[in-house]
């Protein structure tokens, strides 16, 4: 499932950003999501989050 979501960004950045996505042959937001992913994936402290905690007495 995705959500839509808005953010500010630079717009030199912005234009970097399409640039590369179109020279990937790529949509920016696909671009995007991928460049994120790469980034959140590859952090193992952000792991655990998402995963629920057991509640105590239960099993």
């Amino acid at each position: 499932m995705s959500k839509y979501t808005a953010f500010r960004c630079p717009e030199d950045l912005l234009e970097k950003a399409k640039a590369r996505a179109q020279k990937d042959r790529r949509s920016l937001s696909n671009y995007l999501i991928t460049l994120i992913e790469k980034d959140v994936l590859s952090d193992p402290t952000l792991e655990s989050i998402g995963k629920k905690k057991p509640v105590a007495g239960k099993r």
